[in-house]
């Protein structure tokens, strides 16, 4: 009796935190490790989407980094305008390489990247770590490139040479 009772408490314990997952096709989530998420920003051939409230994930800027520099790719980067120069963003650097766009939003929607407008890399985060979901279905893949497309057209462009100019300013003023 002990034993079944602790059984089932661990099993609602599990439950509880997400560590016990469905088996069924539907709710099973395909979750990416950080040299995945590389290997398949990288493995881009045409474009590569990024929306972020910031732009801190290494495997993601290291990614983006072959996939425009290397491959030719075109990139567009998509971030909160609050977050654009804090110290861990890699937006400054992101800026600079060839092929790619950024532009600053008020605030972001989500955290996603679409890859040639045929796969998206869902973000959330889990216990304070980032988690990388894979979104296959077309639908919910057009539906990510339709709002990144419209956040693109209003977004403010961003670019390292006024992040240069404005810190000139801030001292020179000081």
């Amino acid at each position: 009796m002990v034993v079944k009772t602790l059984r089932i408490a661990l099993l609602s314990i599990l439950l509880s935190f997400g560590f016990a997952q469905s088996s069924s096709p539907e709710t099973q989530e395909h979750l990416l490790s950080d040299a995945e998420l590389t290997r398949l920003v990288a493995g881009a051939r045409s474009e590569v989407l990024i929306e972020v409230s910031l732009f801190d994930q290494r495997p993601l800027a290291e990614g983006l980094r072959v996939a425009t520099a290397e491959r030719g790719a075109k990139g567009h980067i998509l971030v909160a305008a609050a977050t654009a120069e804090a110290g861990p963003s890699y937006l400054p650097w992101a800026s600079i390489l060839p092929n790619t766009s950024t532009r600053l939003l008020a605030h972001t929607r989500s955290g996603y990247v679409v890859i040639d407008r045929r796969i998206a890399i869902l973000i959330t985060e889990r216990m304070g770590l980032p988690v990388w979901r894979v979104e296959e279905n077309p639908a919910r893949v057009a539906a990510l490139v339709r709002q990144f497309v419209e956040a693109f057209q209003i977004a403010r462009p961003y670019s390292i040479q006024g992040m240069v100019q404005r810190r000139l300013r801030e001292e020179f003023w000081r």
